[in-house]
């Protein structure tokens, strides 16, 4: 084995559900162009943002520009994570996720680390018969970069023999801020690649 852990991302990592969360914060705004144009401004400056934190700047922003955010902050907040949960419970996974998941639990512990709130990914992935793949499912407002240190030191392994995979900013942060090596995953077919490296492991 070539790693002795590995910290997947939920969102995008695991299940294809990036692109309905990013489409369920226009969802929760006002459909107008100049709506969507702050929604997508804030996006770009942070894809890999709480939503406790893009969603009170993009209502913010609106308000400064003269725009009805159409609700209050907290009902905002409230809103998206209805939309979002829905989009994810209904996406699917990425190609070849339980199995691979299955074949790593076996050899490795593997941990969850994601944005999204807590309780929320957590119940995202007992919903997919996942929960006894992992030892840990961290979510916001854990951060990514402290809970890989926190599995270093509880594990007493090296930051070179510890995966951090992810599509996200956080993601990449996370593994360089703590001298672990970082997997990608940009394309359905990066998860089994994934696969085969942190294992060595070309039948993966």
């Amino acid at each position: 084995m070539r790693f002795d852990a590995a910290v997947f991302d939920f969102d995008g990592t695991l299940v294809d559900s990036a692109p309905a969360k990013r489409d369920a914060f226009f969802a929760i705004f006002p459909s107008s162009a100049a709506h969507r144009a702050v929604v997508a401004a804030v996006l770009t400056e942070d894809p890999d943002g709480s939503r406790h934190r893009v969603i009170p700047l993009m209502a913010q922003r609106m308000a400064v520009a003269g725009l009805d955010p159409g609700a209050p902050e907290a009902e905002l907040v409230r809103r998206y994570g209805e939309v979002s949960e829905a989009a994810v419970g209904a996406a699917g996974e990425l190609p070849g996720a339980s199995a691979l998941l299955a074949v790593l639990a076996s050899r490795i512990p593997l941990h969850v680390c994601s944005n999204t709130p807590e309780e929320t990914v957590r119940n995202h992935v007992a919903a997919r018969g996942w929960s006894a793949y992992f030892r840990s499912v961290d979510g916001h407002p854990t951060m990514k970069a402290r809970r890989v240190a926190e599995i270093l030191k509880a594990a007493a392994i090296s930051p070179q023999r510890l995966a951090v995979i992810g599509d996200g900013i956080s993601d990449e942060a996370a593994a360089v801020e703590n001298g672990c090596v970082f997997l990608a995953i940009r394309a359905p077919g990066d998860l089994g690649r994934a696969g085969r490296i942190i294992t060595g492991d070309a039948d993966v």
